[in-house]
């Protein structure tokens, strides 16, 4: 046992011990809690026909009499912080849904698996956002087919996101030849803010940039691979006053 700037050992308050216990208490209870909640979902999962690896991945692992320093006391026990070594059952991970999706960046687009959170309920049915879309809870076997279902169009969405990416990819090396003194020219993405939050989205854009600050930002059709203009900014044209503005339409307006 020790306490910072003391030595290792030393004798413990009645407080100090009552904080060690109830921290031993409350890791124990965790620890077969999330314990008890894998092997649960498990036997459940496998039991409905999902296959470890395939439909559902377990990451959950513990290491008996691991000895560790841990911080006690403070405001939470009403004693003054101590440091105590504590000999626990060490634990991490979970039990996660699988389901394919597609991964990657330009040119290393690819199918890979991602892990979801779910939930069991008292009834026996399963509750994922993730993959049904909702927070309503489904039999298992309605969890499996919708997984099913989200695999076979992941296959269709690599294509589209292929497809998408080679368009960018043209779309960038055509700029790049219209705009030979560009400092830079790439793809990169915007939010946009709609009256309906739920409504706002992202977009993929390409950003013509220029070394006084101007740039151009264009859409990219991810189907037809047509190029069209979003956004101009040219610094020198937002940095005129109104008065600018009117000195310079005075002067068009002379020479015609």
């Amino acid at each position: 046992m020790k306490t910072e700037g003391q030595q290792l050992e030393m004798f413990l308050t009645v407080e100090q011990e009552q904080a060690i216990q109830e921290y031993l208490n409350n890791h124990d209870f965790h620890f077969r809690t999330q314990k008890g909640s894998v092997e649960k979902k498990s036997r459940v999962l496998i039991e409905n026909g999902f296959i470890e690896d395939v439909h559902f991945k377990n990451t959950f692992t513990f290491e008996e009499n691991v000895t560790e320093t841990v911080s006690l006391g403070g405001r939470w026990y009403n004693i003054e912080e101590f440091e105590t070594e504590v000999t626990i059952t060490k634990y991490e991970g979970d039990i996660f849904l699988l389901h394919d999706t597609v991964g990657g960046e330009g040119g290393e687009r690819e199918i890979v698996k991602k892990g979801v959170s779910f939930y069991l309920t008292s009834e026996g049915k399963i509750e994922c956002h993730s993959i049904i879309g909702s927070y309503r809870s489904v039999k298992p076997a309605t969890l499996l087919r919708k997984i099913v279902e989200l695999n076979g169009a992941a296959k269709d969405q690599l294509v589209l996101a292929n497809r998408k990416d080679n368009h960018f990819d043209h779309a960038i090396e055509k700029l790049e030849f219209e705009f030979p003194n560009a400092t830079s020219v790439t793809k990169g993405n915007e939010w946009v803010r709609t009256y309906n939050w739920k409504n706002s989205y992202n977009i993929d854009l390409i950003t013509v940039a220029f070394e006084d600050g101007s740039y151009i930002q264009y859409d990219v059709n991810s189907f037809s691979g047509n190029i069209s203009i979003r956004k101009v900014y040219d610094k020198v044209v937002e940095s005129l006053t109104s008065q600018d503005k009117v000195n310079n339409l005075k002067d068009r307006l002379a020479k015609v």
